[in-house]
Formats: C-alpha cells, structure tokens, sequence
C-alpha cells in the first residue's frame, strides 16, 4: 500500500499482519468487503519503470504484466490503484513485515480452510491435510516465497525496515516513530492460526524448508 499521508510504502505480504497494518494506516477507508488488501509487489510500484533489458527475466515479466494489468484494472478499493512518482518513491519510508516460513503457509492453509470463496477461487479441496495443501500449492499465489514480494526488478530488496510477526508490538511501534503516528495502537482485524495447535508432519517441515529455503535465510529464520 501506498500512503501519501503517512509518506510510506507498506508492502503487504499475505499472512503477515498486513491487514491489520494497512486498517491502522487508513488503507481501507471508505471500502466495505472483500478484496481490500493491496498485495501490490515491490515491482509492480517501483520507479522508474524496468528497463527492457530487465523485463526480459521470466519473474520481473510476470511481474510487470500484473503491473500494467492492476494499473488499468477497475480495484475494489480504490486505494489499491495509488502509484508513486519516482521522487515519491525514492523518499518514502518503505516497510514490510515477514513471518517464519512454516507458520506463514499454515496460518494461509487454515484460512482457506475456512473460506468457501478462496477454495472456489483456488481450486483448493477443504479436505486436504497441510501435507496435501503445500505439495499443492507451494510457490503459487500467496505462498510465493516472502522474497517475491520484496525484489526489485535488479533482485535487490530496497526496505528501509523489515519488521518481523514474532516481534511485531516492538517493530510497529518503531515503524510508528518513523512515520510520526503517536498513537501505536494495532487493530487485530483478521484472526491468525498457529501450527501449535497441531504438531505438523516432520515431512511437511522438511518440505517447507527446502521450497521456502530463501526466505529462511534472508530473513533469519532456523529451519
């Protein structure tokens, strides 16, 4: 999400508290419903735009067809359509919040359990066990690696600050500061499910680690 009152860039990966984050920021004032969420990629708001030389790479092509498609796209929340000039871009303090990779797929697993609209929209069987699921859809939509959301067409990260879900009270305070909010105050808008509820299989976590074995490095996680 994009916030010319807040001057930020608030990159929402699935699963991360990013609902709550963007309700604290304003992003859904005046829209009602679904499909509020701007889970826009680094390369779909950056500037300049990739050169041509870049956009040849599979992932940035697949990545600058979303963004000319969300451009022109009529967006449920109106919000989600905002882009940056290069000067905004370049000066806005530029944020994300990451989650270890196992209670990320799970809390994502157990939503789409629940929601009959996500497993039309999805094709996912409610049946499933988490096994099924990840050996499923692994590396596709919202369970694309954390660092999807983050590169930038060269492969570089450009955050100013990459907060974490396990210590998230400490980091949304200081992201608070950062961009003058006194009030630190963090609705809690969609309810998250932790694999501590149920001991998951010793072959889904070995799965998990090898698919999502970017992530747990760049961000700091064990395996």
């Amino acid at each position: 999400m994009i916030s010319h009152e807040y001057r930020c860039i608030f990159i929402h990966i699935p699963k991360c508290a990013g609902t709550s984050i963007e309700h604290a920021l304003g992003h859904f004032e005046g829209h009602e419903g679904r499909a509020g969420q701007d889970h826009r990629s680094i390369r779909m708001i950056c500037q300049p735009r990739p050169s041509v030389v870049d956009i040849m790479q599979a992932e940035n092509f697949k990545d600058f067809v979303r963004r000319i498609r969300e451009q022109h796209r009529k967006q449920a929340n109106p919000a989600n359509g905002i882009m940056p000039s290069e000067k905004e871009y370049n000066s806005y303090f530029k944020f994300t919040i990451v989650r270890n990779p196992v209670e990320r797929a799970y809390s994502w697993y157990k939503n789409a359990l629940r929601d009959p609209i996500h497993q039309k929209n999805y094709g996912i069987d409610p049946n499933d066990s988490f096994d099924q699921f990840m050996r499923k859809f692994a590396g596709k939509g919202f369970l694309r690696p954390q660092t999807y959301w983050l590169k930038d067409y060269s492969g570089a990260i450009p955050m100013d600050f990459i907060g974490k879900f396990e210590s998230l009270s400490k980091d949304y305070e200081f992201i608070c500061k950062k961009l003058g909010i006194k009030d630190f105050y963090l609705p809690h808008k969609i309810e998250g499910q932790t694999s501590k509820e149920k001991k998951i299989e010793d072959r889904t976590i070995e799965f998990i680690n090898r698919f999502y074995a970017e992530d747990f490095e760049e961000f700091g996680y064990s395996y």
